[in-house]
């Protein structure tokens, strides 16, 4: 079912729309007073894949809800430019001082929040000083590591402590997961916060009809502080409106009859639009995104390294990536992906597992897991498993070929999925064996997020040549020391087969040719101000 309509009037494409409009000129409003046909609304119509959990990024921090908060309603300190390097956003410089532990930042003046209070350092203050209350339960906290406490000494001073240098903590800081709420908002609105986000972007939440779209206005007293942005000045767009629409085939016939403007599409989904002239279609090759499977190494048999290598070699990546993404992507034999500074390929080669059922077999007879028809078993227990993972089309069609792999090899695996709000916190419960998980992060830290003990599941444990490399790639203030124990923590997960890597995938957006100005920065989020409809 398309769900992409205002409940109370039905949407026409734009051809419909410009018909009504030439016989009924006069009474032509769209919602706004006095609005004559010349200075119709500025409407985009974009996909959301799926409802976010919540749009509080204290509290949520996934692809679902950064993509909201970071394309639209949040700014942060800093933007990474086409390079990848830190450049001032709502900061104006930063400085640290010698030992690294303590880091100054100067803010720039004249931004507002949506609600008209002042953003200033005691906004920033408020954010990371709820990140780091226990209360909170944030999933940032394990993000800024030992950041120990934040000052405003004034108004536009903020002061960072740690209780040891923190190598990754300004680029992590272009990151929507540090992006400012109102605290005013915030404190106001208390549980329901997430329901009605207060930030300081180009545009501000208005409505949000769950399961169905989200709808956001622009902000009429918005300041441009990113010099990369092309237009300098108030948003093109009068409005936007994020449609929730979870099937591939229902966003491309929406595309083709002009009631969306543009949507990520897997490969598949994009070959009928591909050579239309009224269709743009936008490759991230450069993504910075990890699809992967872990383990519960709590129980047996996933806490022996022998079972989990055997798996590992199970596994055809490149028919999950041909299944799951039409092929539009690459293998993964590292814990880290390509896109990410640091990356090392020769170390994925040398220590990473390809595809090998045999090899696959073999591992699981010396480890005694015999055939006892058609599922293998040892000591009377079966190879009867369960894999849970994040609903959405593409991970369903991956799980379909993992669950073929491992039937092929002996181990039968039943596969549950839910939205991500209820399968992430789930992994805190014992209830499982192994899951299908994706991350997109910009910066190697994101292996210290997932793997240093305990991990970011409560799960693993001490492994010395894991976090040991991991603490030290985070500490490490010279680039090119940190990107050697960035190696090395590579090839100690690899090594201890703590993960099987799986893909990246390369995100595919398609725009109409009537939507203009739609491009995305280092982050893949995109330049909200520059998008505009042509007239």
């Amino acid at each position: 079912m398309l769900c992409i309509t205002n409940r109370e009037r039905p949407v026409l494409n734009r051809r419909q729309f410009a018909l009504a409009s030439v016989a009924s000129v006069g009474a032509l409003t769209l919602g706004r007073p006095g609005l004559s046909f010349a200075q119709a609304e500025q409407v985009a119509r974009l996909r959301l894949i799926i409802d976010p959990e919540g749009l509080y990024n204290v509290q949520s921090i996934s692809l679902a809800v950064s993509g909201v908060l970071g394309n639209y309603l949040l700014e942060s300190l800093i933007y990474l430019d086409d390079k990848g390097q830190a450049r001032p956003w709502l900061a104006e410089s930063w400085q640290a001082d010698a030992d690294g532990r303590t880091i100054t930042f100067k803010l720039r003046s004249g931004k507002t929040f949506h609600d008209g209070t002042p953003f200033d350092a005691a906004a920033v203050k408020f954010h990371f000083d709820t990140i780091l209350d226990p209360n909170s339960a944030s999933p940032s906290k394990g993000i800024v590591g030992p950041l120990e406490k934040v000052d405003a000494p004034d108004d536009g001073t903020v002061v960072f402590h740690f209780t040891k240098p923190f190598a990754p903590f300004i680029n992590l800081l272009g990151q929507s997961y540090f992006g400012f709420n109102s605290p005013t908002a915030v404190k106001a609105a208390g549980p329901a916060y997430a329901r009605h986000p207060v930030g300081t972007g180009p545009f501000m939440f208005d409505s949000w009809t769950p399961g169905t779209r989200i709808e956001l206005v622009r902000n009429p007293n918005f300041k441009q502080f990113r010099p990369d942005a092309a237009n300098q000045g108030l948003p093109y767009l009068d409005r936007i409106v994020l449609n929730v629409m979870a099937e591939e085939g229902v966003v491309t016939s929406a595309l083709q009859t002009g009631e969306i403007d543009a949507a990520q599409l897997t490969a598949d989904a994009v070959r009928p639009l591909a050579d239309d002239p009224q269709f743009t279609v936008i490759n991230d090759k450069n993504a910075k995104n990890l699809m992967f499977m872990e383990f519960d190494y709590k129980k047996a048999p996933f806490s022996d390294k022998a079972f989990r290598e055997a798996i590992s070699h199970a596994v055809d990546r490149e028919a999950v990536l041909a299944a799951a993404f039409g092929g539009n992507g690459t293998i993964a034999l590292g814990p880290l992906s390509r896109g990410i500074p640091g990356y090392d390929d020769a170390v994925a080669q040398k220590y990473g597992t390809p595809y090998d059922p045999d090899k696959a077999k073999a591992l699981l007879d010396a480890a005694g897991w015999k055939d006892d028809g058609g599922v293998r078993a040892k000591d009377g227990a079966q190879a009867k498993f369960t894999i849970r993972s994040y609903a959405d089309s593409t991970t369903e069609r991956a799980l379909a070929v993992i669950q073929a792999n491992l039937g092929d090899i002996g181990i039968q695996v039943d596969v549950g999925t839910a939205d991500w709000g209820t399968f992430y916190p789930g992994l805190l419960k014992p209830d499982w064996d192994m899951d299908l998980n994706r991350w997109t992060w910009s910066d190697p830290s994101v292996m210290s997020q997932l793997f240093r003990s305990p991990g970011h599941r409560q799960l693993l444990p001490p492994n010395p040549a894991i976090d040991e490399a991991l603490d030290a790639a985070d500490t490490a203030l010279d680039s090119t020391k940190r990107m050697q124990f960035v190696s090395a923590a590579q090839t100690a997960i690899l090594e201890d087969r703590m993960i099987l890597p799986l893909l990246t995938d390369w995100p595919m957006t398609v725009t109409r040719t009537a939507l203009q100005g739609y491009r995305l920065d280092y982050l893949g989020y995109v330049y909200a101000t520059d998008l505009k409809i042509a007239e």
